[in-house]
């Protein structure tokens, strides 16, 4: 079933977007997204990381990326009623970090190998279909859609993550040797379930001041820690891909503000990272901002 579904995903985001990982050096990681007319660069480096929003160049009438595109509207969303669009379909871009159990950022004591190192723990998201319910008007309705979301948690200490014998997380130190990095990364699945409000006026619904409130749930598809350090003057990565007791299902309420294409975003996931009594309990938040590519 997990295959299926991880196989299905595959087919529907290949068919309007590609994701590609190029190995530009031994200390820089370039991640390129195409989705309709934007391109998204993710650059992972040593000192941080990069991102960059473009417009992807045009190609020949015929050829975008084997994609069919209205010519009044480019994106992958549905619409129900007249006068109401929400703002889903997109990209977000933003921050993670989690609180402890005391609502706490700062994991101390015997947990202190889950400390982050929050400036490169990236959140990203791409938002790929989008269907509107008009609900009130033209100013008020109910958003759902699909979309992929990608987490990078960089640990802020030497160290990674295992299973112990008990099946419980714990740290995996590497005290001989310095890493360059050291993160675990956590693939989802998303459905949101968004009420959108857009203030009325005479400008367009692009320009308008808008708030939206909803829950959005995840489905983990996939986990993995990675590892980066230096060995007799030669740059080695190890990736361990495993489940690291990550609940499988979880959700996050959000809160969006935006206004023209731009909204600030803030999730907040009340359900802990790692399995109950199989790893530290932590609950993780994002903050960021999105950006409708519609």
């Amino acid at each position: 079933m997990k295959a299926s579904l991880t196989l299905l995903i595959f087919l529907v985001v290949s068919a309007c977007a590609y994701a590609q990982t190029d190995t530009l050096s031994d200390k820089k990681d370039t991640t390129r997204i195409v989705v309709g007319k934007k391109e998204i660069k993710i650059i992972d480096t040593d000192q941080g990381t990069d991102i960059k929003v473009r417009e992807k160049e045009q190609k020949s009438d015929g050829d975008n990326n084997g994609c069919r595109h209205d010519k009044h509207d480019g994106n992958h969303h549905k619409h129900h009623g007249d006068g109401f669009t929400g703002h889903w379909s997109g990209i977000d871009v933003g921050l993670n970090n989690y609180l402890t159990k005391d609502h706490s950022m700062s994991v101390s004591g015997n947990d202190e190998f889950m400390s982050l190192n929050t400036d490169r723990s990236i959140n990203f998201d791409l938002n790929f279909f989008q269907h509107s319910i008009r609900l009130i008007g033209k100013n008020l309705g109910l958003v759902t859609g699909l979309g992929l979301e990608f987490n990078n948690y960089f640990f802020e200490n030497n160290n990674s993550i295992i299973k112990n014998a008990q099946g419980v997380i714990e740290s995996k130190p590497y005290d001989s040797i310095h890493l360059e990095k050291s993160k675990l990364a956590i693939t989802y699945l998303t459905v949101p379930l968004i009420f959108e409000w857009q203030f009325p006026g005479n400008v367009s619904r692009s320009n308008r001041l808008r708030i939206a409130v909803g829950v959005i749930g995840g489905l983990k598809l996939e986990s993995h820690t990675k590892v980066i350090y230096k060995e007799n003057d030669k740059i080695q990565k190890n990736k361990n891909r495993d489940d690291f007791n990550i609940n499988s299902l979880r959700y996050a309420f959000t809160g969006r503000v935006g206004y023209n294409k731009i909204s600030i975003y803030v999730n907040y996931y009340p359900v802990s990272l790692f399995e109950k009594d199989k790893g530290t309990e932590l609950y993780p938040i994002s903050v960021g901002l999105s950006f409708s590519l519609m």
